[in-house]
Parts: structure tokens; C-alpha cells; sequence
């Protein structure tokens, strides 16, 4: 194990756990998995948004557990990960959205994804069965120009007081994501002005490095922004006490240990910088695929210890 740059880590939590424990309690988990991370000197904790036939599901839109993983926290930056816009009304999210991010300042993320959804919910949502991903994907486009419009383009949507006021009025608008799992949305993200989160744990991410492509968004994000844009990498995995402790975590769960960045803290260590110095990302978002809070912590912890996080 050597001297790393410094690598910031933030969460990324879908609400699954193990099936001995009901939707109600693993809010609860999640609660105190959220303020382990924010204790520890993550980043981020993110939640994920999913539309599944499961019982066991914590949640479907995350934008209800937002306001109270910021709440019971101090520091850590609070977000979605993402939004399925094809299924939201842009309008809403907006009003949702910049109201939280003035309650909590600094500490509110908004990220957009364009990720195909359950066909089913798509119908409830339109109240009509002639609809499917094909029908959404169309609409994504506009969705997402509308919803940065509402947050960015106040002046506009005011119209001199003829308009509409996105409460507060002159407030700050929270950090904006696109995440993909690949960089085909890097032209959005840089139309927009928009961070961007890229995926290589998703089935089919691409897992190439790509750094030209990266380096020439930056200097492209700078000549048109000003600024430079935060970009990060999503991956699954876990450091744990031993490496056998960490391959039998997920074989257990009938999970491919290839697929994940797993093993003691020297190896995850090892593992860690080789991805900062491929991908030339330096903050991490992890996602934990342990169904056990104490396993989950652990790992927190040692990750804290290893990358210097407080």
C-alpha cells in the first residue's frame, strides 16, 4: 500500500436488504448507514430510484427520504441518484428540489437519470397501457431541458411577475447531476452545465477509461461554464477485515466477485488507487451490496481510516 492522492467517497444506496427484514426497517438502516457515512467523512449519500415488483421495497422515489437523511445529518451532501425523469413531471421535481436545497444549504444533489423503468409503472404514470420505455425515451430529451430551465432560467419563469416563482425566489438551486454509464451523456452534460456521475458496476457499463474523451469535456466544460465540473465514479464494493471475509459476503449472495472492488484494506486500497489513476476521477460514490448494517459500517470505517475522510 502507497501514499495516494487525496480520493473523496461518497454512498450510493438502492435499499436492498436481506428478506428477514420488512421496507419500514430498512428506512431505519438506511438512517443510520447515512449518518455512519456523515460521522466518517464521507462526501455524498445518495439514494437510488427504482420501480420494482418487490415487497420488500423501501421506497420507490427517493425525494420523500431526502429531507430526512439531511435532516438527521450534518455535512454530507444529500441527493438522488437518480431521478427517472421520463416518469416526472420536470415542474415538480424543480419546485421539490430548490426548496430543499434552501433548507439545506450546500448539502443537496440532483441527479437525473435516463435509465429505462418498470413498463408498468410507466402505465400508472400515464394512466394508459399504450405506453412503454420507447414512449418515455422520447419525452426524456425535453424533460430534462425543461427541468434545468426551471432551476437555472429564474428571470424567465418569473416574466416580470406574470409568470411563476420557484420558491425561494433568488435561492440557490441544488448541485446538478447526469449520470450514465458510459460518457455518450457528456455532450448533455456539457450543453447543460451540469456535473456528471458515470456508472461501471450497472450491467452493461462501459468500463473502458476513455481519460481523452474526459479531458477534452473538462476543457470544453471550462471554455463554456467558466468552471470546472465534478465528475465521479460509481462502483459496487466493499473493505473488509480479510479478503475471505469479503469474497464470502458476496458469494453468498450469488453475486460475481469480478464485478465488484472487494477485499481487506491493503488490497482495496490497491485496488482504489488503480481506478483513480485509470478513470483520473478523484471522489468514488460506493455502493455497499452487503445486506448487513454492521458489515456495511465496518467497511465505512475502514475506508475513513485508509483514505484520510475526516
Amino acid at each position: 500500500m502507497t501514499t495516494a492522492k487525496k480520493i473523496s467517497f461518497g454512498v450510493l444506496d438502492f435499499g436492498y436488504r436481506a428478506k428477514n427484514i420488512n421496507s419500514l426497517s430498512i428506512i431505519e438502516d438506511v438512517i443510520e448507514y447515512a449518518s455512519s457515512a456523515d460521522d466518517l467523512g464521507f462526501s455524498r449519500f445518495w439514494i437510488s430510484e427504482h420501480h420494482d415488483p418487490n415487497a420488500l421495497l423501501a421506497w420507490s422515489n427517493p425525494q420523500p427520504m431526502i429531507p430526512i437523511l439531511a435532516g438527521i445529518t450534518k455535512n454530507i451532501k444529500i441527493g438522488a441518484a437518480g431521478v427517472l425523469i421520463g416518469i416526472h413531471n420536470p415542474y415538480h421535481v424543480a419546485t421539490q428540489f430548490k426548496l430543499l436545497s434552501n433548507l439545506f444549504p450546500g448539502r443537496i444533489d440532483l441527479g437525473v437519470a435516463r435509465s429505462v423503468v418498470n413498463p408498468f409503472a410507466i402505465q400508472c404514470v400515464e394512466q394508459r397501457e399504450d405506453v412503454d420505455n420507447n414512449t418515455m425515451w422520447e419525452t426524456i430529451p425535453e424533460k430534462i431541458k425543461n427541468l434545468f430551465h426551471y432551476l437555472v432560467d429564474e428571470d424567465e419563469i418569473y416574466k416580470n411577475g406574470t409568470g411563476v416563482v420557484i420558491p425561494p425566489y433568488k435561492g440557490a438551486i441544488p448541485d446538478l447531476w447526469m449520470l450514465g454509464s458510459s460518457y455518450k451523456s457528456l455532450d448533455k452534460a456539457l450543453e447543460l452545465g451540469a456535473n456528471f456521475s458515470r456508472s461501471i458496476f450497472h450491467p452493461g457499463s462501459d468500463k473502458e477509461s476513455r481519460l481523452d474523451e474526459l479531458h477534452i469535456f473538462r476543457e470544453q466544460y471550462l471554455a463554456k461554464h467558466g468552471r470546472l465540473p465534478k465528475i465521479n465514479l460509481s462502483i459496487s464494493g466493499f473493505c473488509s477485515k480479510t479478503s475471505q471475509k469479503a469474497q464470502k459476503i458476496i458469494k453468498a449472495q450469488n453475486m460475481t466477485p469480478e464485478r465488484h472492488t472487494i477485499g481487506c484494506p491493503n488490497k482495496f486500497f490497491d485496488e482504489i488507487s488503480k481506478q483513480h489513476e485509470m478513470f483520473g476521477i478523484d471522489e468514488i460514490i460506493l455502493m455497499n451490496p452487503s445486506h448487513n448494517l454492521t458489515d456495511r459500517i465496518e467497511s465505512l470505517q475502514f475506508i475513513s481510516e485508509l483514505f484520510h475522510l475526516n
